[in-house]
């Protein structure tokens, strides 16, 4: 059986940077990487919506990405 343990965590947050030619939203990509493994979900929107309020762009989605090694 095979166990998992996270090993890093990053944060990215997406800024609506207005329209391109065809109408279609743009977005622009912060990442925020060595976040603690264990920080909560709502932790990590606390600081994005921090983050989010000294920029220029209002804030899109808020995504967590994290990574874990497999052992057997």
């Amino acid at each position: 059986m095979a166990n998992q343990i996270p090993v890093s965590s990053t944060l990215r947050i997406d800024f609506e940077t207005g329209l391109n030619e065809n109408g279609t939203l743009v977005f622009k990509r912060r990442s925020f990487s060595n976040i603690k493994v264990e920080a909560t979900a709502e932790q990590l929107f606390s600081t994005a919506v921090a983050i989010a309020s000294v920029q220029n762009y209002p804030m899109g989605e808020v995504t967590r990405v994290d990574t874990s090694s497999l052992i057997g």
